[in-house]
């Protein structure tokens, strides 16, 4: 089985380890705070990386050439990353 580097698989990659990092490494607040977040942001990070990883699988799948694959992914990535800095700011 042949390994392939992909934009997404580098992108779930991080999911997970951001998801890791936010449910074992979290920081004790400076002040009380009514709900802790970082179980439920540590949720997100693995339902991303779960989500990222059967779309390269079903992108994988339908684009065979490596070159095109990395060009979509890498596309959508940055859209993906547009579209969250757009979203924040509204």
């Amino acid at each position: 089985m042949k390994v392939k580097l992909t934009p997404l698989n580098i992108v779930s990659a991080f999911c997970l380890v951001a998801g890791i990092l936010m449910l074992w490494g979290g920081r004790k607040p400076v002040r009380p705070q009514v709900a802790d977040m970082s179980g439920m942001l540590a949720g997100f990070g693995f339902l991303s990386a779960v989500i990222f990883f059967i779309s390269d699988l079903i992108f994988r799948k339908f684009v065979p050439d490596l070159g095109k694959l990395w060009l979509i992914e890498g596309v959508l990535v940055i859209f993906m990353v547009i579209l969250l800095f757009i979203l924040k700011s509204a």
